[in-house]
């Protein structure tokens, strides 16, 4: 059996283990961080795996398994890690538990190719982008997100963000809502930028008029003649 981790929507490879024990899996699930998105892979062999993935977030929970040449994937996304970890031990102990716990909708793979471990990543990543899309459109920004994206929102703009979503990606997913937030607070913050540099500008310049107009200067006229 082989246990493959995969980080950034399949982009890293984090761990791949041959013959993993239980603790392995255990502890593998633990050291995630599930707030980013991951995909957790245990493979018997060619055509006989499981997945489970997604994160906290956004894109939400989900499993999907594929066995003789037939792929499943749950019906009723998870709502926690402790199931995702439940269904991997149950699948490497093999007793059929995490069947019988939760549902899972077939659908036959006529493909004669051997198990691919990225393919069926983004077979999964498909099936919850998918699911989400259309509860994307209500999901908006928290208060102190909006605080730290209108404070920042220059230096964002030009660095970009590994935090915020780009504008591209808000509009690629759905995220109708937050596009829109984004978009204004974008705007408010580089007017609030603006008069905020305009105003330090113009009161250094009246605070250096101030200090020349009480420079002593009676003496320099009387030496020039102009007294």
């Amino acid at each position: 059996m082989e246990l493959l981790v995969l980080s950034d929507y399949g982009s890293i490879e984090n761990l791949k283990k041959e013959n993993p024990s239980e603790s392995d899996i255990i502890e593998t699930m633990n050291s995630i961080d599930w707030n980013l998105f991951h995909q957790v892979c245990l493979s018997k062999n060619d055509y006989d795996w499981i997945e489970v993935g997604g994160n906290l977030k956004e894109d939400g929970l989900s499993a999907m398994y594929e066995k003789n040449n037939e792929q499943f994937v749950i019906d009723k996304a998870p709502t926690s890690i402790n199931q995702l970890t439940e269904i991997l031990l149950s699948y490497f102990n093999n007793d059929g538990k995490f069947n019988k716990k939760y549902k899972f909708t077939g659908e036959n793979s006529n493909s004669d190719s051997t198990y691919d471990a990225e393919k069926g990543y983004k077979q999964l990543f498909e099936n919850d982008r998918i699911a989400s899309f259309e509860k994307n459109k209500t999901v908006k920004y928290e208060l102190l997100e909006i605080i730290e994206l209108f404070i920042f929102a220059p230096y964002y703009f030009i660095r970009g963000s590994y935090k915020f979503r780009s504008f591209k990606h808000l509009k690629d997913e759905n995220y109708s809502l937050k596009l829109k937030q984004k978009t204004i607070i974008y705007l408010l913050s580089f007017l609030a930028w603006f008069l905020f540099i305009s105003y330090q500008i113009n009161n250094y310049k009246q605070k250096r008029l101030e200090e020349i107009e009480k420079v002593d200067i009676s003496d320099w006229k009387k030496k020039h003649g102009y007294e």
